[in-house]
């Protein structure tokens, strides 16, 4: 078997039916010279039977029984990875058919390039697109640093970099459900972002909102804060974030009680473009139908 250019890192723990169509997704590619590291964190829903019955062999489980979190499966597949440039990749979403292809395609042509990001499409708990999202415009510009100490420098699981890069620059325990931003705050600088402006990624945000994940992800976010932002911006802005993170804590619950939280995370992203909508549902439609081997249709 030759050699694979690409690896795709697929962490999970219990994704249960969302994890089918990330698969198919992936089978999808207009790019095939992939391989697919599936990562089990100690899975009990059936999910480790399901993929392993897949027939494929660029396909590698690694399913070890124990449950160490997600940054550390993150460094694992790293290490793990046999491909030359390692992209990211959640269990309950899904790629854009072209999105390795594009990826791959600055990475090799920009070799100063350390990672690629793209935009993507927000999908409700249901699969239907509902808003676009894109990072690029909180981390460029002379503010950089500050958007993304606010709101982060890529959408996490769009992500296709350098294994190199990867290796070099692990992810930080310390900083659960925060482990990118903290990433990419450590880095900045060093780190050479390319952004891809069209969605190649579909996120699935709205309507699985855990609170405890999210109030954990804002414990970190402050560690994060008065950790770099001082150095980087001052105490008066890096205050200013730190209790802006600690408002949305406090906020949450209350939300969950008037049943509004879901419509307060709905507002993430844009509305999208009828375009858009065609293509998103087209695409999806498409992915459905990709043929997994070991499979059923």
């Amino acid at each position: 078997m030759r050699q694979p250019l690409v690896t795709i890192g697929l962490p999970f723990k219990n994704p249960g039916r969302w994890l089918e169509e990330a698969v198919r997704s992936i089978f999808a590619q207009t790019y095939q010279e992939w391989e697919l590291l599936l990562v089990d964190d100690g899975s009990d829903d059936g999910s480790v039977e399901r993929v392993a019955r897949i027939r494929d062999m660029r396909v590698r489980l690694l399913h070890d029984g124990a449950h160490r979190g997600l940054v550390a499966r993150l460094n694992q597949i790293a290490q793990l990875a046999s491909g030359e440039y390692l992209a990211r990749m959640d269990a309950d979403d899904l790629m854009h058919p072209e999105r390795l292809q594009r990826q791959l395609a600055v990475l090799e042509q920009v070799p100063d390039v350390d990672i690629v990001a793209t935009a993507a499409i927000v999908l409700d708990a249901m699969g239907k697109p509902i808003s676009y999202w894109d990072f690029s415009q909180h981390a460029v510009g002379p503010k950089g640093l500050q958007g993304v100490l606010k709101w982060g420098a890529v959408i996490h699981p769009t992500i296709m970099g350098r294994r190199s890069w990867f290796l070099a620059h692990p992810y930080d325990a310390q900083y659960p459900r925060a482990e990118d931003r903290e990433l990419f705050v450590r880095t900045w600088g060093q780190t050479r972002i390319r952004y891809l402006s069209e969605p190649l990624y579909f996120y699935r945000f709205v309507g699985g909102v855990r609170v405890q994940a999210f109030l954990e992800s804002y414990r970190s976010e402050r560690k994060i804060l008065l950790r770099y932002a001082p150095a980087q911006l001052g105490w008066v802005s890096a205050l200013g974030l730190y209790f802006r993170s600690l408002s949305k804590s406090m906020l949450l619950p209350g939300l969950v009680v008037l049943g509004q939280h879901q419509r307060f995370f709905a507002r993430k992203g844009i509305s999208l473009t009828a375009e858009y909508q065609e293509m998103a549902t087209r695409v999806l439609a498409q992915i459905q139908r990709a043929p997994v081997p070991g499979w059923p249709a």
